[in-house]
């Protein structure tokens, strides 16, 4: 049973409409974390993790780890700089938040990516195993893949959930972009779009799947790792074509690019070309999620 869940990242893009859908789809006591606030907690300093533990220990028995380091730009120009802030947060934050539960007896529930995957033979299950060409994956990737050990190293495995998720989007403003508004404001403001790459395939997670799949895990004693994504593969081409079309409410046109092209050029950031998640594991205990076209439609429409 849940009776308190601790809510770690609390003002991230997730965590701000998760948190939400939480608050209403169950009774469970939500206790938030943050930087700064009442419940301050600085993932990357064990002292400060400790002090949030013991704080919060009376009643919490779950703790859901939003807090990471996301910029896949910025990781990137930190490539093999082990104190660089990605793999600060994203290892070492994760470690140390993986370590607080171990001592104080919660569990962990940690969101991953499909990033950890090269892109050679996806879409990718759980049971895959990462990389295996880490030449080909991102410094994102990259610490998500040492984020995921640092916890199955650390917790038993009953201890902890792992939840994959890709190119999250909900088209809800909460000031920070998703990968729906990323491409309508694009739009809005330049009346065209660029290129969009129409031979890398993803499975991108629509954002309000996230916290009943969480309740329906933990309630129903599922461990270990899952995919929460489109059960439907997509392009960035294609995804964006929809959704400006549907945004629009006319047709759009848009130039095809290709990832295959951008990633013989110096300096490209790898990413997976043949991505996307399976997500068979997570229907099979009866959590639906939604396809990236169902999703669309849920965005409202241009006012203009």
């Amino acid at each position: 049973m849940i009776k308190e869940l601790g809510i770690i990242g609390s003002s991230s893009m997730i965590a701000t409409q998760a948190t939400e859908q939480l608050e209403r789809l169950s009774d469970v006591k939500l206790t938030s974390g943050d930087l700064s606030g009442e419940n301050p907690i600085d993932i990357t300093d064990a002292k400060s993790v400790d002090n949030f533990f013991k704080k919060n220990d009376q009643n919490l028995n779950w703790v859901i780890l939003f807090a990471a380091y996301t910029n896949v730009q910025g990781a990137e120009e930190q490539r093999n700089n082990k104190k660089g802030s990605c793999w600060k947060v994203n290892v070492e934050g994760t470690r140390n938040i993986a370590r607080a539960c171990k001592k104080y007896g919660k569990k962990l529930v940690f969101f991953s990516t499909d990033f950890v995957f090269d892109g050679s033979s996806g879409p990718y299950s759980e049971e895959d195993s990462t990389g295996p060409d880490i030449d080909k994956i991102s410094w994102y990737g990259i610490s998500k893949i040492e984020g995921e050990k640092a916890i199955a190293q650390t917790l038993d495995p009953n201890d902890f959930i792992i939840l994959r998720i890709a190119y999250p989007y909900s088209g809800v403003d909460t000031g920070k972009e998703d990968l729906a508004l990323r491409t309508i404001h694009y739009f809005e403001k330049e009346s065209t779009m660029y290129p969009m790459y129409d031979d890398q395939i993803i499975s991108p997670t629509y954002i309000p799947d996230i916290a009943p799949a969480i309740l329906t895990l933990i309630e129903g004693e599922s461990r270990g790792i899952f995919h929460l994504v489109s059960p439907t593969l997509t392009t960035q081409y294609e995804f964006a074509k929809r959704l400006l079309e549907h945004y629009t409410n006319q047709p759009i046109e848009i130039e095809r690019g290709k990832l295959s092209e951008a990633l013989k050029k110096d300096g490209a950031i790898p990413r997976p070309m043949k991505g996307g998640l399976k997500t068979g594991k997570i229907i099979s205990l009866g959590i639906h999620p939604t396809t990236w076209e169902v999703g669309i439609e849920k965005i409202p429409r241009s006012r203009n």
